[in-house]
């Protein structure tokens, strides 16, 4: 099992997880049109693993 995994759920909506406990435990659920705003709040503490993946999608 991968330590994170990101669901596209069928609302449009993707959902970051981490695996915890060997279970997957929600981080962030957000939007494609979420991601530039989400990147650049520095108050965000994203995982660098959820910040790459909003950076190769946000196009």
């Amino acid at each position: 099992m991968k330590e994170f995994d990101f669901k596209h759920n069928s609302n449009g909506t993707i959902t970051a997880l981490r695996l915890k406990n060997n279970k997957y435990v929600e981080i962030i659920s957000f939007g494609k049109n979420d991601i530039p705003r989400l990147l650049a709040d520095l108050t965000k503490r994203l995982p660098p693993e959820v910040r790459r993946y909003m950076e190769q999608i946000k196009e």
